[in-house]
């Protein structure tokens, strides 16, 4: 072999081994940063997680106030929420870090992406205050209300300022208009608009399937989840929706049902609900109450009365709605357990809730004339 040939080949080695050490290095770097990406988002998704379970249990305690975060510094990032078996999740949408709540119902979108959360709450009562109930939304989630009743349209619009909410009497559907918004959802109070396999309005079509969705109160006591689905509406639950509460202004269970993704989400909070429904009524008339067995504050007052028996002739009424009438607080404490018990065997006896929880609010009021209350 020639000294130039050789010369070539050696030349073309070195380039070869150039090419290949070089390759190595890049792929070593490349690696290194994709790991340090990823370990920010991890480290990133915890510290969110961190500051969301902060701002929750600060808005569980400040009944009735909304709180503006602003959330600018991840107008890249989608948060999830979701809810399954009573445990309520949420964090980063592609990241590993999850945080779980089986205590607080949240209702929220199935995901948010903006410059701004706000989180709320609302007291919810069957018929005492059981829990704080919490809605999660975005400035750019956007609200459409269509209502027939104009009580509800003004209590709706007053407790919702802050929101992206349109509102109009006199409905105007094909002229929704999405705008830049992340998501729409349309709150239809009465059945007035939206109809299964109905026809979504004409602006909304060309979004996302996920990012247009609508709620249908059909009755006092009961709603229903749809989709867009194409350029029709699909219903989501198959039977109607129980709301379990007493109702009157700033009906916390029907505001759940208007920011919760869906009836499953809805339903896994309302479980949330009940089960702490359990604990309180222990709190209030015995762990064994479901048994008769009167315990708690209401075990208290029937010492009381039971010691003091002059009362009898002076307030008998006492008395009475506490243990004696065909309607008491003893009897009534004891239904209204062995009520939640069942709803949280299955959710289908939960209705039945309502009745008790009226009844024990009607003779507790009756208490408040001259006598020991319950709550």
């Amino acid at each position: 072999m020639t000294e130039g040939k050789k010369g070539q080949i050696e030349l073309t080695f070195n380039w070869m081994y150039v090419l290949i050490a070089g390759t190595v290095i890049l792929l070593f770097f490349v690696g290194i940063v994709v790991k340090q990406k990823a370990a920010s988002e991890e480290r990133l998704s915890l510290d969110v997680l961190r500051v969301m379970d902060s701002i929750f249990v600060g808005a569980g305690v400040s009944e009735k106030t909304k709180n503006f975060i602003d959330m600018s510094g991840l107008v890249d990032y989608t948060l999830y929420f979701d809810c399954s078996d009573g445990v309520g999740h949420y964090g980063l949408k592609g990241t590993s870090a999850d945080s779980e709540n089986a205590i607080d119902p949240i209702f929220a979108p199935a995901e948010i992406q903006g410059t701004q959360l706000i989180v709320w709450s609302l007291p919810y009562k069957l018929p005492f205050k059981v829990i704080d109930f919490l809605f999660v939304s975005s400035s750019n989630t956007i609200y459409y209300l269509f209502s027939d009743d104009t009580d509800f349209a003004n209590d709706f619009t007053n407790v919702t300022q802050g929101y992206n909410v349109k509102y109009t009497i006199t409905p105007k559907y094909n002229e929704i208009d999405p705008g830049k918004s992340f998501q729409v959802r349309i709150v239809d109070n009465g059945g007035i608009v939206v109809k299964n396999k109905g026809q979504v309005p004409t602006k909304l079509k060309g979004m996302d399937d996920d990012k247009v969705s609508a709620v249908v109160f059909t009755g006092s006591n009961q709603v229903d989840y749809y989709q867009k689905e194409g350029a029709l509406w699909k219903k989501l639950n198959f039977n109607p929706v129980q709301i379990i509460s007493l109702g009157g202004e700033r009906d916390a269970a029907k505001y759940g049902a208007v920011f919760s993704a869906n009836d499953k989400d809805y339903h896994c909070n309302m479980k949330k609900a009940f089960l702490r429904l359990k604990y309180l009524n222990e709190v209030y008339g015995g762990k064994e109450i479901s048994l008769g067995n009167v315990g708690g504050k209401l075990g208290e007052m029937v010492d009381y009365y039971d010691v003091h028996k002059e009362l009898e002739l002076t307030r008998p009424d006492c008395i009475g709605n506490v243990k004696k009438y065909d309607s008491n607080l003893v009897s009534l404490m004891q239904t209204h357990q062995l009520r939640v018990s069942a709803c949280l065997l299955q959710q289908s006896s939960c209705a039945d809730l309502i009745s008790s929880a009226a009844d024990l609010k009607k003779v507790n009021m009756a208490l408040g004339v001259d006598c020991i209350t319950l709550y």
